[in-house]
């Protein structure tokens, strides 16, 4: 099983493998999916503990999260599709809010959202994840 790595220096053959930002609690059982999924990918993981790890990134960011209420993983391509909601306290300061945010700031990057169901089969999910790569 791969390691997900967190943020620091890549050897040459890392370069040159796609990366891959995964968001996710691995203390929390509805938030660590992604994680498990990811050290199925054939890709660089970066596990990113907060949104604005992104705002350090050059060229196109490729993210895999969990989504609510999906039953497979979908591409999200369109940050207009990210669900926003009410906040209430920085604890709700959640990855789309971010990402509309740095939109609206005018800071524009290109940015694929692979979104994944909270549970399920992990072979099949992961099988899904990796024609996006």
């Amino acid at each position: 099983m791969k390691k997900v790595y967190e943020t620091r220096s890549f050897t040459e053959q890392e370069y040159t493998m796609k990366t891959l930002y995964v968001f996710g609690n691995e203390y929390l059982a509805e938030d660590n999916f992604a994680l498990k999924i990811a050290n199925y990918m054939d890709a660089t993981i970066i596990h990113c503990r907060n949104p604005d790890d992104l705002l350090y990134i050059e060229g196109d960011i490729t993210i895999l999260d969990v989504v609510k209420n999906i039953k497979k993983p979908m591409l999200i391509t369109d940050i207009n599709q990210l669900k926003s909601r009410n906040i209430i306290s920085l604890h709700d300061f959640d990855l789309g809010f971010f990402l509309k945010l740095m939109k609206g700031l005018g800071i524009e990057k290109n940015i694929r959202i692979i979104g994944i169901p909270m549970a399920g089969d992990i072979e099949s999910i992961s099988a899904e994840v990796k024609k996006w790569l």
